[in-house]
């Protein structure tokens, strides 16, 4: 879930980033769009963005535009649910974590996208039924030295812990949550919301941009 807050203070530096030095084109620039500015919330424009970046992917075979794409239907998704459009609610929810899922199996070496998906599913609601997901994705991830910064592993942590809360594992939650609290009380005390937080700038710099550009 990208929000817009804090966008606006990132996108100077992402373009920065995205274009410093003697870089080539985007080979994704739906998909950077969407890290600069966030899905839109209307619906015929979300619908719009996600086609986009379906088409995207199928150009370009970018991991990040299928990822988005899967984040764009589920995002569609929870928009039918809303208006009581329960069976198209359904079936793009279906569609969505299909997606997200066939995007961990084809990039499966790639723990960049298993943290995506772990990104999404820690903070849906435990009825959904995703927490033996993220519980199986953090266990890779943690055990894959390297590859993660101390930043990352954090926020790794902290989806392990919605993960054992929601598989109802209180008390391996309690004791994960007593070990991030030692490290990082603040980020002990937002996780009691159970909302997906805000892409903070080090997820930007070493998730986002990274698979922006194929990594």
């Amino acid at each position: 879930m990208i929000h817009k807050r804090n966008f606006f203070m990132l996108c100077w530096f992402l373009l920065c980033l995205a274009y410093a030095g003697n870089l080539k084109a985007a080979t994704a620039p739906v998909a950077e769009h969407v890290i600069k500015s966030g899905f839109p919330t209307e619906a015929d424009m979300l619908g719009e963005m996600t086609l986009s970046l379906f088409r995207e992917y199928k150009a370009n075979d970018n991991p990040l535009s299928l990822v988005f794409y899967a984040y764009g239907t589920l995002r569609q998704a929870d928009h039918f649910l809303k208006t009581n459009d329960f069976i198209r609610a359904s079936e793009f929810g279906k569609t969505g974590f299909f997606y997200l899922d066939e995007a961990v199996d084809l990039y499966e070496g790639n723990m960049l996208v298993r943290y995506m998906r772990a990104r999404v599913d820690a903070y849906l609601s435990a009825d959904i039924g995703r927490c033996v997901v993220t519980l199986k994705d953090t266990e890779q991830m943690l055990n894959a030295p390297g590859v993660f910064n101390a930043g990352l592993v954090e926020h790794i942590n902290e989806m392990r812990y919605r993960a054992l809360l929601n598989c109802k594992r209180k008390q391996q939650a309690d004791a994960l949550l007593a070990e991030i609290e030692l490290r990082n009380a603040s980020a002990a005390s937002s996780l009691a919301s159970g909302s997906a937080p805000e892409w903070d700038i080090n997820e930007v710099t070493e998730v986002l941009l990274p698979l922006a550009k194929g990594k």
